[in-house]
Formats: structure tokens, C-alpha cells, sequence
């Protein structure tokens, strides 16, 4: 991996640290509640003492400002206070699952250490610390380093190295700026209204980065984060008061789905979406039996949060980020389709150790996300779809998002994808593959399937998989899909 350039001293001020709010929070109200885990409740007093120890004991490592360390650790408290007690040394993070991929092997492989679990450690890794019950309890030991040392960070200053989530096909890794992750964090307090009264309830783990971030929004304005796995996440919602949660699509389904008879909807919560679009008939659903409010966004990894998405599908672009849509010659068009391109503060810049896609996905500032959409006005956006999303079948060109959004309510399936492959001639088909709802549930779609279809579709065929292939955050790995039909069509 590429080395990550070390900070240099500027005569700016630095920016602040998520630790400096907990301090300030511990100061002022020590008692408040910070977060609640499976129960237990931790003070903004508690939560600085514990990182003021961890930065005592990882003083000890012998690591540098810029150095890299990778987090994979499943409790999700001494996850966190690695996060911020690394921060607070200068140095830079990334976050892993139990599940790895190769982009993740990679990064073990080049990190200056990695933070694992006794049962979890990566062979790849070049140095291990096993953060185990034993180092814990010594840790708890130490006396905190009261008030915690903060290394200065300006804005080029590397916080995290973050993985995209699949725009360009496939995963990448990324540095992330303190004047990207200010950005980013400043958007979700904006978009949140996070306070003192806030509970918001982490749904996921943090190797999926926008948690990171929702967290520290949340904890910097003096609220409360809530980690819970002994129940449903509705019970949850129901019995912690929750006001804010986070969900991929996917997940909110099997929410909505999973809601017990008699369900009261909380009209103080509000819901985030993240990964895919939102189907229509969900949002309904949510307002109707979940939630008092559901805030839909499109952004990528790479730039941050692009706009807020509407009732109407309609987004509404967000302060400090500017879009454009441009035509094949690069020139802005509005009232058209045509190829996004954005810039903004939360921007990466570039990809980690792949020149050639940087150079096509940044260009003159600008982030091109391969999505096409419609500028209406200089603040109003309309998504289409995506580039490589885009089927053309025997001549007909479409995006089939749109498409996957009708037929979905329409069957009795628990996801469905709309895609194309060529046949055994060479010609392009397209395929509606469903994961039906149980045994009986193939017949009823193929019988309803035909009159969904719009008329100019012919010959479109059928195919029932146990999962759709998704990314973490839900959305369709449609290479992947036709990888399964194809090895499916070879197995007849």
C-alpha cells in the first residue's frame, strides 16, 4: 500500500476531536448518559475516563502520527475507544468485520498493527494485538491521562482509511481527511437535529463507516447512542425511547415485516435510510405503522451526503455540496438526463493504490459517481439510475430500478432483482429474479409476471436464487447475480 503522508505543521487551528466534545460534555454534565449497552448504562464521565486509559496504555505501542491500525473486534464499546483513543495519538484507523474480503486482506497486510479478538487474528497482519479480557482488565488499571492529549489535526491531516461501497464495481479503500470527516459529521447534525434528548440506536457495526459518523454526531451534541442485541430492533425502538436509527432498505423491510400485531407507531422517530434507493410503497409503510419521519439521502462514500430525497423522489441538495449534470462532452445540462459529477468538502480525492480508476472516477475536482439523473434546478435533483446499472436488451435501453420497484410489491417474493445476460445465441435476455416467499410462491409469479411487464419486453425469463447478492449496505451486486445465472444455465 501506498505510504500515507504525515501531517505537517500549519499556522491554522486545529480541528477539533470527537474525544475534545466528550470532554467538554464530561465537564459539564458527567452524569448524562452516553451510551446504553444491552443495558448498561455509560457516563460522559466514564466514557472520557476510559479513553483517557486506553490512550495511557496505547502510548505504549511505539506508534507514530500517520501510522495505520486496523480495528476488528466485535465488541462494539472497546471498538469505539480504539477508534477515539488512536485518534487522539494521530493515528490513522480502519475498521474490519469477522468476515473478511480481499480488499480487507490487503489492508491487514500493510497496516502497522491490527486490534483483533482473541479467536479473530488475521494471518496477514505484519504486528497483532489481541485486545483480550486480560488486557482489558489491565487497562482498567491505569490512570487516566486527564484531560486526554489531543494530536493536532488540520485539514489534509489522514483520520481513516473507509471502503466504498461498490460504485466503481468493485471495493475500495480510502483516506478520509479531518476536513472530510468534519464535513461529513456536520451533515448528519444538520440533517439530524441530534441533542442532549436524543437516543440514537446503532443498528450495524463500524465497518460500515456512516456509523462511525452517525455516532459522533450524536455524541457531540450531548446525546445518547444505544447498542442493543437482546431483542427485535422494533422492540428495541419501542422500549429505549429511541428518536433516530439508521437502516439500509433491506433491513427496514425485514423490520416493517417483523413488527408484532398491535405495533404502536413512534412518532418521535426518525428513520434513516442508507445504500439504495427507497421504494415507494416502503416509505408508506414506515409512516403509516413505524416512524414519524423517514429521511431518505443519496451520497457515496467517497464525496459524503449529495441531497435529502423527498416524498416525491425529488432531492433536494445539501448545503456546501455542489452538482452538476453533464452531457457526453462533459458540458452542464439541466432538464436532461445526463452523467453526475459532484465536489465537496467530504471528498477523498483519490482511491488507495489505484491510480487508474482515481483518474477516472476524479477529475478537475470533480467526483463523477457513474449515476445518471436529472438537474432541474441548481439545487434539485432527480436520480435515474445508474451507468452500469443501464440494460440494453436486443436494442432497448433501461434503467431497472424503476422496474424491481413495481413488480417488487406486486409477487410474493422477499427480494427480487431485474437483470440481463446473453443466451446461448449471444443475444441479450432479460431475466426477473425473485427469492419467492415460500415453496408455493413460483407459480403465482409466473402466472402475474407477464401482465407487469411493460409490452415491448419479450421473452423475458424467470429465475428463483436463495439470496440477491447485495453489498453491506443493500445494494444489488448485479455482476454477481449474473454470475450465479450464468453458472445456473451451465448446470441444466
Amino acid at each position: 500500500m501506498e505510504n500515507i503522508a504525515k501531517d505537517t505543521t500549519e499556522s491554522v487551528a486545529a480541528l477539533p476531536s470527537t474525544v475534545d466534545f466528550i470532554g467538554h460534555h464530561a465537564g459539564l454534565h458527567p452524569d448524562d448518559v452516553a451510551l446504553c449497552l444491552n443495558g448498561r448504562d455509560i457516563s460522559y464521565n466514564t466514557l472520557y475516563q476510559d479513553i483517557g486509559r486506553m490512550v495511557v496504555a496505547f502510548r505504549g505501542f511505539g506508534l507514530h502520527n500517520g501510522d495505520i491500525v486496523g480495528i476488528d473486534h466485535p465488541n462494539l464499546y472497546l471498538h469505539w475507544l480504539a477508534i477515539l483513543s488512536l485518534e487522539a495519538l494521530g493515528v490513522v484507523t480502519f475498521s474490519s468485520e469477522r468476515t473478511r474480503t480481499p480488499d480487507m486482506n490487503a489492508a491487514f497486510s500493510t497496516a502497522d498493527l491490527v486490534i483483533c479478538a482473541p479467536d479473530n487474528t488475521p494471518p496477514e497482519a505484519r504486528r497483532i494485538h489481541v485486545m483480550d479480557e486480560k488486557w482489558v482488565d489491565s487497562v482498567r488499571q491505569l490512570t487516566p491521562e486527564p484531560p486526554v492529549a489531543i494530536a493536532p489535526a488540520v485539514a489534509e491531516t489522514p483520520m481513516r482509511i473507509v471502503r466504498s461501497s461498490g460504485t466503481t464495481g468493485t471495493l475500495k479503500r480510502m483516506i478520509r481527511s479531518a476536513r472530510a470527516r468534519e464535513f461529513w459529521i456536520r451533515q448528519y447534525q444538520f440533517r439530524s437535529g441530534f441533542n442532549r434528548r436524543s437516543r440514537y440506536l446503532i443498528s450495524m457495526g463500524f465497518h460500515i463507516e456512516v456509523f462511525v459518523d452517525y455516532v459522533a454526531a450524536c455524541i457531540r451534541m450531548g446525546g445518547t447512542c444505544v447498542y442493543d442485541t437482546r431483542d427485535s430492533i422494533s422492540a428495541v425502538l419501542a422500549s429505549q425511547a429511541i428518536t433516530h436509527i439508521t437502516l439500509p432498505p433491506f433491513v427496514l423491510i425485514q423490520v416493517l415485516d417483523s413488527l408484532p400485531s398491535g405495533y404502536q407507531k413512534l412518532p418521535d422517530l426518525t428513520v434513516f435510510t442508507i445504500g439504495a434507493a427507497l421504494p415507494k410503497s416502503v416509505r408508506q409503510r414506515v409512516l403509516e405503522s413505524l416512524a414519524g419521519e423517514i429521511v431518505e439521502s443519496y451520497g457515496t462514500q467517497e464525496i459524503a451526503p449529495v441531497c435529502t430525497i423527498g416524498a416525491d423522489g425529488i432531492g433536494r441538495i445539501l448545503p456546501g455540496v455542489q452538482v452538476e449534470v453533464v452531457d457526453d462532452n462533459e458540458q452542464p445540462v439541466q432538464g436532461t438526463p445526463g452523467r453526475v459529477r459532484i465536489r465537496s468538502d467530504g471528498s477523498v480525492g483519490r482511491y488507495i493504490d489505484d491510480p487508474a480508476t482515481t483518474a477516472r472516477m476524479f477529475r478537475d475536482s470533480w467526483f463523477y459517481p457513474g449515476d445518471i439523473a436529472v438537474l432541474q434546478d441548481r439545487l434539485t435533483l432527480r436520480l435515474v439510475g445508474r451507468e452500469d446499472d443501464m440494460l440494453n436488451v436486443q436494442g432497448i435501453k433501461f434503467i431497472p430500478g424503476p422496474l424491481e420497484e413495481q413488480l417488487r410489491p406486486a409477487l410474493p417474493v422477499t427480494d427480487l432483482c431485474v437483470t440481463s445476460i446473453a443466451d446461448e445465441n449471444g443475444a441479450s435476455r432479460l431475466w426477473v429474479v425473485v427469492v419467492p416467499e415460500n415453496a408455493d410462491a413460483m407459480a403465482v409469479i409466473r402466472d402475474r409476471l407477464p401482465a407487469l411487464l411493460p409490452t415491448e419486453m419479450e421473452n423475458v425469463r424467470l429465475a428463483k436464487l436463495d439470496a440477491i447478492p447485495r453489498t453491506a449496505t443493500g445494494k444489488i451486486l448485479r455482476s454477481d447475480v449474473n454470475t450465479a445465472l450464468a453458472q445456473a444455465e451451465q448446470n441444466r
